[in-house]
């Protein structure tokens, strides 16, 4: 019998999640000294002088812009397709969010297209390296360093991703990595930010030492998500009890399972929560610390299934991305026509599949700030992700193949 393949996973064990859980309830969380070890290793790691910890990837980012005190008022780049609190931060600031569309093979900004929406209003840039490609990220930086723009790398889908041999996250004036659940770097949650400027790094210390004192309860219902997500996607559990759940729920309410991990709330916030500005615990550093140096091997595997997938399936498109750039495919996106007919179609052999849980948020009804952005509309609705990670074996990447060449040949 063959067990149904999941769309994701958690990269974690189950034991871990099962330790973690039991020990987060008497463990300390506020060892300074723990987390400026950590902050240390994954600084090297990135091959940048500096890495401040805050509790998610959104905050790092609303306290760099913070700390580089751009006027209210001035336009930030910003990716149409990313979670919805980063257009909450931005909007806190008093920012004006400027939407670029993606190149369709990169998944990032098209640069004919950022080259256009710069102007002398623009201060600051967010690039976003979704889905683990890596675009020609040296030319857009220096784009935006002939105009003094101000920029932020958001690498938490494209760790270990290098253009030129240089790891993104490293070409911006700081890096943001988000190591939260399904992600390869996941410790329960942080954002941790990179630089090399010591002065910024001072503002931004100031900024982390005033945040509140972490939560125990907090911490324990990330580790019971992501315990959740890695029972539900192990193979046994999921053949015989998530994937008919999914199905039946789709037959239900058609296009309901069609998210990765769930819709999200789309609503306007009035104020940031402040629940978000709890800080990151030394429990997280230190798994952080244990964790980090096998993520290079484990993407390793993914990036050979996902050759092996290209090479099988050469009826789908996937994005190609560029010559001099290592990507990682933290998740492997496929463009479908019809993309609810396909995940129908694979779904009836066995391979689960997933449109993003991202939000478009160039075009959020509840939001007065919108783009026009034809090519991140196409990968937002028919871009699918395809199973590629490290937990399948050579047999499933055939079995993935196989589907994709079915479905792609009707």
């Amino acid at each position: 019998m063959s067990l149904s393949i999941p769309r994701g996973i958690v990269y974690h064990t189950l034991g871990q999640d099962i330790g973690a859980l039991f020990s987060a309830t008497f463990a300390p969380l506020d060892d300074t000294g723990t987390v400026r070890s950590f902050e240390a290793a994954f600084a090297t790691y990135q091959g940048r002088e500096h890495c401040v910890a805050f509790p998610f990837a959104r905050v790092a980012i609303y306290e760099a812009l913070r700390a580089r005190a751009i006027a209210p008022g001035s336009e930030i780049i910003m990716p149409p397709i990313t979670i919805k609190a980063m257009l909450d931060v931005v909007l806190e600031l008093g920012l004006v969010p400027v939407f670029v569309d993606l190149d369709p093979e990169t998944l990032c900004f098209s640069e004919e297209a950022l080259q256009e929406a710069i102007t002398d209003k623009t201060k600051a840039i967010l690039i976003t390296y979704l889905f683990g490609m890596v675009p020609r990220v040296a030319e857009m930086v220096a784009m935006c360093r002939e105009r003094g723009i101000f920029v932020l790398e958001d690498f938490s889908q494209c760790l270990n991703g290098r253009y030129d041999d240089q790891k993104v996250g490293s070409f911006g004036d700081v890096g943001i990595y988000s190591a939260s659940s399904i992600k390869t770097l996941d410790t329960y949650g942080g954002g941790l930010l990179v630089c090399d400027d010591g002065a910024l790094v001072e503002k931004l210390r100031t900024a982390q030492a005033a945040l509140q004192p972490p939560s125990r309860v907090l911490l324990i219902k990330k580790i019971a998500t992501d315990l959740a997500r890695n029972l539900a996607t192990r193979r046994f559990v999921f053949h015989f009890g998530t994937f008919p759940l999914i199905k039946l729920m789709g037959w239900l309410k058609p296009g309901s399972t069609m998210k990765h991990t769930g819709g999200r709330n789309q609503e306007m916030v009035d104020q940031l929560p402040k629940w978000w500005f709890e800080r990151y615990t030394s429990f997280q550093a230190r798994l952080g610390m244990k964790l980090l140096p096998g993520v290079a091997e484990s993407d390793g595997q993914r990036i050979s299934n996902v050759r092996t997938l290209q090479h099988k399936a050469p009826a789908v498109r996937f994005p190609q991305g560029v010559d001099s750039g290592s990507s990682v495919y933290w998740q492997l996106v496929g463009y479908f026509d019809k993309p609810s007919e396909a995940t129908g179609s694979l779904g009836a052999r066995g391979v689960d599949t997933s449109t993003t849980s991202l939000e478009k948020i160039s075009n959020l009804a509840a939001y007065p700030v919108k783009g026009v952005t034809p090519n991140a509309d196409r990968l937002y609705s028919n871009g699918l992700l395809i199973p590629a990670y490290t937990r399948l074996s050579d047999q499933d990447v055939a079995r993935v193949a196989d589907a994709l060449g079915d479905v792609s040949s009707r």
